[in-house]
């Protein structure tokens, strides 16, 4: 009997140490993801910070494209880039030109419309009271509200910046004349 009870308590003594081991792995590992969230956490949302005006930079060039093609087909109707907001940024693009700006045509059918909720557009000659007009030759204009500004003048820069972050900012470049577009 004292041989049984003797052989228990060491069995017990056994589990109690393997035990012990498990919770201390266990509470190792916890720390060690502790360490990992606080690390982690912050790189990631820079990152993502980083991302969000290069994302919405390359998004607005893409659309840019589409209206200079769709200016193109679309015989003689052009097509226009309204900003809606310039804080957060969002803007509509529309088959054809307002009929304030050219009698010839009226704004049409919507074709893409866009919000970044974390970006800005920096200031610049396109905001949400001059629309960017496309026509048929791949040129770009607008009115500046007194004058059309010449096509052949220097190309047109969208500055797009994530909130309170100007070390983040992409931008987007249009040659009036050629239709050219450079961008992130």
């Amino acid at each position: 009997m004292v041989g049984r009870q003797h052989e228990r308590r060491r069995r017990l003594a056994v589990t109690s140490q393997r035990a012990a081991t498990v919770l201390e792995v266990l509470a190792v590992a916890g720390i060690i993801a502790l360490i990992a969230l606080f690390i982690g956490i912050p790189s990631y949302a820079t990152y993502a910070r980083e991302r969000q005006a290069r994302d919405a930079a390359s998004t607005l060039a893409q659309d840019i494209a589409l209206l200079e093609r769709s200016a193109q087909n679309d015989e003689g109707a052009g097509a226009t880039l309204e900003i809606d907001s310039t804080s957060p940024l969002a803007y509509s693009c529309y088959h054809g030109r307002p009929s304030n700006l050219d009698p010839r045509t009226t704004l049409g059918a919507l074709i893409v419309q866009r919000s970044f909720p974390d970006v800005t557009l920096g200031d610049g000659p396109i905001n949400a009271s001059t629309p960017l007009l496309f026509a048929s030759n791949g040129s770009a204009q607008y009115f500046d509200g007194t004058q059309w500004v010449d096509q052949h003048g220097p190309p047109i820069a969208f500055t797009l910046t994530p909130p309170a972050d100007h070390y983040h900012a992409a931008a987007v470049t249009l040659d009036m004349f050629t239709g050219e577009i450079s961008g992130p």
